[in-house]
């Protein structure tokens, strides 16, 4: 099974989802906000929490191939709006890459006023980072633990 390490600068933010997994819950998607960094921390801020506001468990219906496509991004964890997940069995990764592209493109052109228009003249940079659904069980590593998995490896070493 594939190892995915949650230490590092990332491990606060995603709490959240790591409760979710921990608790049996499905994760298929993560959505970061990137701001670009030439853009100063309080700007980033401002933009990270105008997003927030924007997208945080709302339901966002976009079109995509002709047909309503509507995901609700849950913040991964409130003091962090840069971190988002969604469990989604009803759509394909094609779909909610489409639904995020257009998503972005909504974004930009809400926010675009709010910050002298710095996204259309090339002043701020931001992108939506969407992960691609888990297609087989993984085991999350934090600490040395192993969180997932962990029973059965326990019952194997047992028997």
């Amino acid at each position: 099974m594939a190892h995915i390490n949650m230490g590092g600068e990332q491990i606060f933010a995603l709490n959240g989802v790591r409760q979710i997994v921990r608790d049996g819950g499905k994760v298929t998607h993560i959505l970061k906000v990137e701001v670009a960094r030439h853009v100063s921390a309080e700007i980033a801020d401002r933009i990270q929490t105008a997003i927030y506001d924007h997208i945080a468990n709302v339901a966002i219906k976009t079109i995509v191939n002709g047909l309503p496509v509507t995901i609700t991004w849950t913040p991964a964890d409130a003091a962090y709006p840069a971190y988002y997940h969604l469990n989604s069995v009803m759509f394909s990764d094609v779909a909610i890459h489409h639904h995020t592209q257009a998503l972005l493109r909504q974004l930009i052109d809400r926010l675009n006023p709010d910050f002298d228009n710095g996204f259309t003249n090339g002043t701020i940079g931001v992108a939506l980072l969407v992960s691609q659904g888990l297609k087989r069980p993984v085991n999350i590593v934090s600490g040395g633990f192993i969180l997932l998995g962990a029973k059965r490896k326990r019952e194997e070493a047992n028997t």
